[in-house]
């Protein structure tokens, strides 16, 4: 029997040849591939961690603006509508530029191909 031949000559069924040295390759680099996904997917999660701070500091900042000086004390005025406001707009400008590094890492270390409009649409 040659390492040719797809039938065995004695019974006729088909010969599988298994080559070991391409399938130990793949699981290498599958094994590194699967590494470099989960410790980005983990920096990813990390780095929402800062929104705990930002948006806290971005609602005091807003809730309440002075007013003037009045009668001997300092008038403030409540806004909090402005505040949930530009709570909100630092939210969304914070994600998008999560997600514009994410792409650009992506690319960077992976050679994945950006996918804007995808990475986007999606929610976290």
């Amino acid at each position: 029997m040659e390492s040719s031949d797809k039938f065995c000559m004695k019974c006729g069924k088909p010969v599988i040849v298994i080559d070991n040295n391409i399938s130990t390759t793949n699981q290498r680099t599958s094994l590194n591939d699967k590494w470099w996904r989960r410790l980005l997917n983990v920096l990813y999660v990390v780095a929402y961690f800062p929104l705990l701070i930002i948006l806290p500091i971005t609602w005091s900042v807003s809730s309440s603006s002075y007013v003037g000086y009045f009668g001997g004390e300092s008038h403030y005025e409540d806004t909090y509508g402005m505040a949930f406001w530009y709570s909100i707009l630092a939210l969304m400008i914070y994600v998008a530029i999560i997600r514009l590094i994410k792409v650009a890492v992506l690319y960077i270390t992976i050679g994945r191909k950006p996918e804007w409009k995808k990475e986007f649409r999606k929610l976290f």
